[in-house]
């Protein structure tokens, strides 16, 4: 993997021209094709960092793709370079809002600045990441193209009001191993059963045996199917 370039500012080239913006938040940038056609903006999960979680860029390799890889805004209450998206030892509510908000903030400046339609952004995340997509994604003002959710889980449905119908029709992958040790396959499920609660019919949800805590081979193969499928 090339050296991976950590920054609140994000650059990326259409027509030969390099653009810029800044970002509330810290972010890795990825770009395959020399012009944009779709915006994934991507969490990682719990204790990683955007500039490791960047190399699903290059796993995928999708065409005409800007990848917005953002760096979680808590640091962890232990040494090293992982960040948190909320509290994991304490009450993580204030700081989950705080986090939402910011990813939210900047899906608002990149699609103004790239002046893209909003089916043309996707968010994806892992494991810690992914409860933060599934929430963004299902409050966001603006219809978004997909969201993904891989070895995560989506909790506090009573606080959760989807801004309208409409919403129902948002296109959901959720993926989990069947030996995750870290976030329980009961949760993958449970987060199948609260958004089908919600009403949501384009749920595509996958299972991988054998598979801990961690993005696998054929997990990669549906994850590229699907949004690809998209648009």
């Amino acid at each position: 993997m090339p050296n991976v370039t950590l920054s609140t500012s994000m650059q990326w080239t259409s027509d030969g021209v390099v653009h810029s913006l800044q970002l509330p938040l810290e972010c890795c940038v990825r770009q395959n094709g020399s012009n944009v056609s779709r915006v994934i903006v991507a969490l990682h999960g719990f204790g990683d960092n955007a500039r490791n979680f960047s190399s699903v860029a290059d796993e995928l390799n999708l065409k005409d793709t800007l990848w917005v890889i953002l760096q979680a805004p808590e640091t962890l209450p232990f040494p090293g370079d992982g960040r948190q998206w909320y509290e994991l030892f304490g009450s993580p509510h204030a700081q989950l809002r705080s986090s939402c908000g910011k990813v939210k903030n900047c899906l608002e400046l990149i699609q103004k600045q790239m002046n893209l339609n909003w089916d043309k952004f996707v968010l994806f995340g892992f494991s810690q990441g992914a409860f933060v997509t599934l929430l963004c994604g299902l409050e966001f003002p603006h219809q978004l193209g997909g969201v993904l959710a891989l070895s995560g889980y989506l909790a506090q449905a009573h606080r959760i009001s989807l801004p309208s119908p409409e919403r129902q029709n948002l296109p959901v992958f959720l993926a989990h191993g069947m030996h995750d040790q870290v976030v329980f396959p009961a949760q993958h499920f449970e987060t199948q059963d609260i958004l089908n609660h919600l009403g949501l019919t384009r749920i595509t949800a996958k299972t991988y045996p054998g598979i801990a805590h961690s993005i696998c081979a054929e997990e990669l193969f549906d994850i590229r199917k699907f949004i690809e499928g998209l648009n």
